[in-house]
């Protein structure tokens, strides 16, 4: 506290004084007792009824007829014009002859007539004046269809009569050309009868046909009556059709339809004047209610007004006394607040020397009210602010008035403490400052708290270590630091691997300890003016900005090394290991959350790739994540819309020529792109769930659809490729068996494809699933062997019975020996281990053939068939037969003595290839020359040579060899020089030349195969030469 202010001493003894011996004075009235006249209220009361009776009579009047009944007289008049129009149309259908039935005219006579009388009792929105006009004319339309109705009797004699004279006119016509042989007469008659058609009525034409009749009915005495027959009957249609259409001009000329639109036209016209009406008496409502709002308005005005002058006067009464009581309450409140307050307060005069202090300044301030009295406040000045500050604080007091702020003052004991001070100016009626008042609060406890308080804000209890919100300021402030400076910042964000287990195994108080550990583990890592936080749970984010990149990484793997430390977990310790992800400023020049979500997201790779080590955050990788996001949802939303659907390739035997089974693959049907492969959308799939989700799907699918083979009578084995993520899935045998138990029909015909790598992941696991499988009667095969380890430790453990070759090797075997010899190998190692191997990615007769040479006898690719829709494979099944070339290999046992040719026929095919590869392309020939034939033994026995004709057959091969690689070595010189032309001129002569080998090749691999008896040798499919 520097300085104080107000009244003197003893006025303010004086107030307590007064304070202690008045007694309060007696309160006046109140306003309560003062009110309006009662006549005045009445006066408003009346007008307000008045007014709303006259507001509900014009409601009353400006609402018009109900809809409803206004709806069904025009649903009347409709229905009325509508069977009019009908009748009308039925008189003419009948009149031109396109029907007969006229029994439909009395119904609608009467639908009308029935609709009219129900108008005629007018509905009530029709106005009483135009009543009598409108009643005139339904009366009228009454009529009209009254008189349209009785002219049916007329119009049906005639109609009748003339249906039974047109029915008997052929008879009678008939009955003539059959009595009379006369051309003549016939003519004439017929030219009589077609006069009577629709349309092709000519009365000239008629009359002379009808005199002639007669005339040759007076000639012609025996055919008189049949003519005179004839005669009357043509007579009488023309007469009743007369009638008829007289009848129908009748019953038109009633003009019913001008009076339905005179009807409708009146109404229109009687509705409208009833509309214009309602809108009229709407205006008047409006008036109304705005006449009522202004008359309520004024009556509130005035009682407005009349309250204030009733309290005007009241008030006038009561001012002189309510000031003085006002001021004597004052004084009062000033006494007891100054000697209650909690405050310090301090009095001083115009020079600032003090004149009064209350009870709580010398609690505060140590001193007493007499040791202060006349003094100046400097004497508890702290030190702590210099002359500047006291200046300031001066100026700004005579300048303003008042001043506030946080000072430092000494008590009475030497404490410096801290408190809240508040000064004023006093100043007197001519404006001269007389006093100054000062108001001040110890705020040592305030100051604790905030400190406090921050620690808590902006530092995390457990570690001591900055939390998120000083994260966040840090992180501001270490991006502009880094840009100002030119330096790397290293935003890293770690996660412990190995911390869950401490929390489950040794309680969560053996979890906070080991955190405490990790924290001053990194905290001795790192250097002072680095940032170590932790944010929750056993993440943390480092910050630490070094010179160039090197350097930050030298960082983070001392990082890794101090994480590694064990920690002490009750009486022993524990190993750890942290994943960190990095992002670097400025290289990552994004916003500062922007930085610590890619540390984030690298920090996830960094644990998918094992954990304990760093991964730098790459924009490429983000991007490709937030792909892979998309394409994971845009895939559930196919799943849940079907357009994922199975299609099925199946794998058949090609040495027994049977189908045994079929493997499900995933197709997606999708809107824009058309039928999609796995492809084109699995390889983006990196969602576990999801990846689950959709092999749970294809497995219910799989067994769906063996079912309803089964009920066709097709019981056939699918196969379903399971990935590793649901078959390490802890749930997955489970959901496995109630998928089974759904479709119990199925439920032996569902294999499942395990990929090598995945069951190499946990041999043990895998090997326990495989047996659960087997126990369920689900048959394991494993899938693309020979991509992984192909130990032979972990193939001899894993109990799946079959063995798929993967497609890698089977696709280019016949051009490539490596490809040969591993699966060469594999087919041995699989029989070797008694298991059954099959080939995938067979797609042609020659792969087919090459493979059963090897011993391998079951095959599944293009060559075999293409994958297809499920409606497809029964018919598929019915007729497929394998191709001849493996009906020949069938019939006999092939052994490892002919694997040498086999690999001659690969070498010489892949010599060709690059061969033709150079020749197209014009360039020098830099493939390796012909390889040598392989170790073939002159003393394996040919069962179907003698041994003089297996010698022969040996040369002849090794003579093929030897012209081959003479003609493509002449073609390598040839390319070597730059006679592209010259080598090309050879191109036949080679390909004759390989041609010759592959067929001594074949005859040679029968031979050492085959029984006695001859067979033929099969032809060996060559590409086209180039």
């Amino acid at each position: 506290m520097s300085a104080a202010p107000s009244a003197p001493p003893s006025d303010w003894g004086a107030l307590r004084a007064r304070h202690l011996g008045e007694a309060a004075p007696p309160r006046l009235p109140t306003l309560e007792s003062v009110r309006l006249p009662r006549a005045w209220y009445l006066r408003v009361v009346f007008m307000a009824v008045l007014l709303l009776v006259g507001l509900t009579l014009t409601y009353l009047r400006a609402d018009p007829a109900p809809a409803s009944a206004h709806m069904a007289f025009l649903c009347q008049l409709l229905t009325a014009r509508e069977a009019d129009a009908r009748f009308d149309a039925q008189l003419l259908s009948l009149q031109a002859g396109r029907t007969i039935d006229d029994r439909a005219l009395t119904q609608l006579a009467d639908q009308a007539l029935q609709q009219v009388r129900r108008m005629e009792a007018l509905p009530p929105v029709v106005p009483l004046p135009d009543r009598p006009e409108l009643q005139q004319t339904l009366a009228a339309l009454r009529h009209a269809l009254e008189a349209k109705a009785a002219g049916l009797s007329d119009f049906r004699r005639a109609h009748l009569g003339l249906t039974q004279a047109q029915a008997e006119l052929p008879s009678a016509a008939l009955d003539l050309l059959l009595a009379t042989e006369n051309l003549l007469l016939r003519a004439t008659a017929e030219q009589y009868l077609l006069g009577f058609l629709p349309g092709a009525a000519d009365p000239a034409e008629m009359a002379e046909a009808a005199q002639a009749l007669r005339a040759a009915a007076q000639g012609e005495p025996s055919l008189a009556p049949s003519i005179q027959r004839l005669l009357a009957l043509g007579e009488a249609i023309q007469r009743l059709r007369a009638a008829r259409d007289d009848a129908i001009d009748a019953a038109r000329q009633r003009d019913s339809a001008a009076r339905i639109q005179d009807v409708q036209r009146r109404y229109e016209q009687s509705w409208q004047r009833l509309d214009a009406d309602a809108h009229a008496w709407r205006l008047v409502l409006f008036g109304l209610a705005l006449l009522m709002a202004a008359y309520l308005s004024w009556a509130f005005l005035q009682w407005r007004r009349m309250q204030r002058q009733l309290a005007g006067a009241h008030s006038e009464v009561q001012h002189r006394y309510l000031a003085q009581q006002a001021a004597e309450q004052r004084l009062k409140l000033h006494a007891t607040a100054f000697e209650n307050a909690y405050d310090g307060i301090t009095l001083t005069d115009a020079r600032g020397n003090i004149v009064d202090v209350n009870p709580a300044f010398c609690r505060i301030t140590g001193y007493s009210r007499a040791e202060v009295i006349g003094r100046n406040p400097s004497m508890m000045q702290s030190g702590r602010h210099d002359r500047a500050f006291y200046t300031a604080m001066w100026k700004r007091i005579l300048e303003t008035g008042n001043w506030n702020g946080e000072i430092w003052n000494r008590n009475k004991f030497g404490e410096v403490y801290p408190e809240l001070l508040s000064i004023s100016a006093i100043r007197d009626a001519k404006g001269t400052v007389s006093n100054f008042v000062a108001v001040f609060a110890d705020i040592r406890h305030l100051k604790a708290q905030e400190k406090q308080l921050a620690r808590m804000a902006y530092y995390d209890a457990l570690t001591g270590l900055p939390n998120r919100v000083l994260l966040a300021d840090r992180l501001q402030h270490a991006v502009a630091r880094a840009r100002g400076r030119n330096t790397v910042l290293a935003v890293c964000y770690m996660d412990l691997d190995d911390f869950k287990p401490i929390n489950d195994g040794h309680g969560h108080a053996a979890g906070d300890m080991a955190l405490v550990q990790v924290a001053r583990h990194l905290q001795a890592a790192v250097q002072p003016d680095d940032t170590v936080a932790r944010i929750g749970g056993d993440e943390f984010v480092l910050l630490f900005e070094r010179n160039d990149v090197d350097a930050c990484q030298r960082m983070l793997q001392q990082t890794i090394d101090a994480i590694a430390v064990p920690v002490q977990v009750g009486s022993g310790s524990h190993p750890l290991a942290g994943s960190i992800g990095v992002t670097f400023f400025p290289h990552d020049d994004v916003e500062p959350e922007a930085l610590l979500r890619h540390a984030d997201q690298a920090m996830y790779r960094a644990k998918q790739a094992g954990g304990g080590r760093f991964h730098v955050f790459d924009a490429d990788d983000d991007r490709h994540a937030r792909d892979v996001g998309h394409h994971a949802q845009r895939l559930r939303q196919a799943m849940r819309e079907g357009e994922l659907v199975l299609h099925y390739q199946p794998k058949v035997d090609m040495r027994r020529g049977t189908v045994l089974g079929a493997e499900a693959l995933i197709r997606w049907q999708h809107p824009e792109r058309g039928l999609l492969p796995p492809s084109a959308f699995l390889p983006l799939l990196e969602d576990d769930a999801l990846t689950i989700d959709l092999g749970e799907w294809v497995i219910e699918q799989a067994l769906l659809q063996a079912g309803r083979w089964a009920a066709q009578g097709l019981r056939l084995p699918v196969s379903v490729n399971v990935a590793s993520a649901q078959l390490q899935a802890a749930d997955f045998m489970r959901k496995l068996g109630l998928a089974l138990e759904r479709h119990r029909a199925a439920a032996d015909l569902l294999e499942l494809e395990i990929l090598e790598t995945t069951s190499l992941d946990d041999v043990v696991k895998a090997a326990r699933i495989i047996e659960q499988c087997h126990d369920l009667g689900v048959h394991v095969s494993i899938d693309d062997f020979g991509t992984g380890y192909s130990s032979l430790t972990y193939l001899k453990r894993l109990p799946a019975r079959t063995i798929k070759l993967d497609q890698s090797f089977v696709r280019e075997l016949l051009e490539d020996s490596d490809n040969l010899v591993i699966a060469h190998g594999v087919i041995r190692l699989v029989h070797a281990l008694d298991r059954q191997v099959i080939a995938e990615g067979v797609e042609s007769e020659a792969h087919g053939r090459l493979l059963l040479q090897m011993g391998c006898d079951r095959a599944q690719g293009y060559g075999v068939a293409r994958p297809m829709p499920a409606d497809a494979l029964p018919a598929w099944v019915q007729v497929w037969q394998p191709p001849q070339a493996w009906r020949d290999c069938a019939r006999v046992r092939w052994t490892d003595e002919v694997y040498p040719l086999l690999l001659a026929e690969v070498q010489a095919r892949g010599h060709m290839q690059q061969l033709r590869h150079a020749l197209q392309h014009g360039r020098r020939f830099t493939g390796p020359v012909l390889p040598p034939l392989p170790m073939l033994s002159e003393a394996v026995a040919a069962p179907t040579l003698s041994a003089t004709g297996r010698l022969a057959l040996l040369e002849r091969v090794r003579q093929e060899h030897a012209a081959l690689r003479q003609h493509s070595d002449a073609i390598g010189r040839a390319l070597a020089q730059g006679a592209v032309d010259e080598a090309r001129a050879r191109a036949e002569i080679v390909q004759t030349a390989h041609s010759q080998l592959l067929g001594a090749l074949a005859e040679m691999q029968f031979a050492l195969a085959c029984p006695a008896a001859a067979r033929p040798v099969p032809a060996v499919p060559e590409p086209v030469p180039a």
